[in-house]
């Protein structure tokens, strides 16, 4: 083969042989919803919703919803009870799952892009907790 014949080939050749690196972008959910719960949350009170957010835990101390696209730097907003679905228990087993393929299992800083259905609930106290009753779609970025 001649030289210049070579060089063409390996030109062709060469990014199929190539190791080829996917990379993911994780992008937040821009549902408005929760930014209008966090501005109104007495309107919202007893609602049964569904959210796009993005889960935030370390699996000990708090458990979230947050959408930083609000206004004012975002909004977050905690999760009370959950549900005994089995949709619920599939969510939590996969991120039982992750904390112990870390080495984790106390304290395991965890966030999903997910889809939630549940209800708010504004506590004496004036936090708003949403209790969540299904979980309708999760992506855990590991």
């Amino acid at each position: 083969m001649k030289p210049a014949c070579a060089a063409f080939v390996l030109t062709l050749m060469l990014p199929a042989c190539a190791h080829r690196v996917a990379t993911t972008v994780e992008v937040e959910p821009r549902d408005e919803l929760l930014c209008a719960i966090a501005g109104n949350p007495s309107q919202h009170d007893g609602e049964e919703l569904v959210l796009s957010a993005t889960y935030i835990t370390d699996n000990r101390h708090f458990e979230m919803l947050r959408n930083s696209h609000c206004g004012e730097g975002g909004h977050i907003l905690v999760i009370g009870r959950h549900g005994s679905s089995d949709s619920v228990k599939r969510f939590y087993a996969e991120q039982k799952r992750i904390c112990l393929k870390r080495d984790a299992p106390a304290v395991c800083n965890t966030t999903a892009v997910v889809e939630v259905s549940g209800r708010v609930r504004l506590q004496p106290e004036g936090l708003v907790v949403f209790d969540i009753e299904e979980v309708r779609s999760f992506r855990f970025n590991e």
